[in-house]
């Protein structure tokens, strides 16, 4: 993607959601050690409870991951900070913290790029879009 203003691309890549077999899968990306979430990150958690309150009976499934800068140990933590950020804000949008399933997981591997820097976040389910 030469030329296109990293901005742009957060914001492109901000606004993923895919469907997979367990349900609709969004995905919101963070700043390097960061647990900040952006006006990109917001819209993407104010479309997953809108999902999510759409199908009240359906479990929730927050993953945290990080790229590969810090050391494992203190990537786990971060990775849980970010699941906690995305977890508070979908309470504070209606969501029941008892169908949030947590989990940080740390290091995604390898890439020290952006696509290590997420939470995927899963909505059981399959008739929200």
């Amino acid at each position: 993607m030469r030329g296109v203003p990293l901005f742009l691309l957060l914001l492109a890549l901000s606004a993923c959601s895919l469907f997979g077999p367990s349900g609709p899968h969004y995905v919101v990306f963070f700043q390097e050690r960061s647990a900040q979430l952006d006006a990109p990150a917001r819209g993407v958690i104010a479309r997953v409870a809108r999902c999510a309150n759409a199908e009240p009976a359906s479990p929730v499934e927050i993953r945290g991951y990080t790229d590969s800068f810090g050391s494992p140990q203190a990537d786990v933590l971060l990775s849980r900070e970010r699941v906690r950020s995305v977890a508070d804000a979908l309470v504070a949008d209606g969501v029941a913290a008892s169908r949030l399933v947590r989990t940080g997981h740390g290091q995604a591997g390898t890439n020290p790029g952006v696509a290590s820097r997420r939470v995927e976040i899963t909505v059981g389910g399959h008739s929200c879009a």
